[in-house]
C-alpha cells in the first residue's frame, strides 16, 4: 500500500515538474515582448 502511494507521489511529483519546466520555457521564450503574430494587437490600436 504504501508503496503505491510513494509511486502516485512519485508520478506527481514528476508531472509537476515537467509543467514547471513547460511553463519556464514558455516564459523564456515571450520574454522578448515584440510579437508581430499577436492576433488582438491591430484591433487594440484601433479601439484607442
Amino acid at each position: 500500500m504504501f508503496k503505491a502511494l510513494r509511486r502516485l507521489f512519485g508520478l506527481f511529483a514528476l508531472l509537476a515538474a515537467i509543467f514547471g519546466l513547460l511553463k519556464t520555457a514558455f516564459e523564456w521564450l515571450d520574454r522578448n515582448g515584440d510579437d508581430d503574430y499577436e492576433i488582438f494587437a491591430e484591433e487594440e490600436e484601433h479601439s484607442l
